[in-house]
């Protein structure tokens, strides 16, 4: 009737690792001269898993081939094409490294959601269940009940064989009885009388 339960919470990278990552992200576009500041708006994209971030990645991507393709098409360095493909790059990859890091670090500091009870975020609990009592079965107790389980007085065993319904009990065996005989007879076994 119920699920495994809800896993434990996912802990969030140690704040050394996020460091690290960050450190190493903002520095691949600027000392590979732009040509991987690609690498920064994805991270960051696949990290937080927004919209936004993901149109932006692909923005920058487009804007990159670009610049790449004015670099590629220059016949020599001092070609105008090889200038504006240059600046063209590392515009981009300080713009892409001033936005990774300030979107990051806003990302890393939001409070994570508050959790539940059972580790899931606020409103993601067990099922409501309203306030009522309710047996308890077995050795287990409901998790879900809010009060505790009524402790119902032993019921006595009748002190006499036929209380109330004790006639209704033996009419229901004479005519159960007469039943038989009848089937008995129809099968052709009517040498016994039909009472015991």
């Amino acid at each position: 009737m119920h699920g495994p339960g809800y896993g434990p919470p996912q802990p969030r990278p140690s704040g050394a690792a996020t460091v690290v990552l960050r450190v190493l992200f903002a520095l691949l576009p600027l000392v590979s001269f732009g040509l991987l500041s690609w690498t920064a708006l994805l991270r960051l994209a696949i990290v937080t898993r927004r919209g936004a971030h993901w149109a932006l990645f692909w923005a920058q991507l487009t804007v990159y081939v670009v610049f790449f393709t004015f670099v590629g098409m220059a016949p020599d360095d001092n070609d105008w094409r090889m200038n504006v493909g240059m600046i063209g790059l590392l515009t981009l990859a300080v713009a892409s490294t001033a936005f990774y890091l300030y979107a990051d670090i806003r990302h890393g500091a939001r409070p994570s959601a508050p959790t539940g009870p059972y580790g899931m975020p606020a409103g993601y609990g067990p099922p409501h269940i309203p306030h009522t009592t309710a047996p308890q079965f077995g050795p287990y107790a409901n998790p879900y009940a809010e009060t505790p389980a009524p402790h119902w007085p032993p019921v006595p065993a009748p002190s006499q064989p036929h209380g109330p319904a004790g006639p209704r009990i033996d009419r229901v065996r004479a005519e159960l009885d007469e039943l038989s005989q009848y089937l008995r007879k129809e099968s052709g076994d009517s040498g016994e009388g039909g009472h015991r």
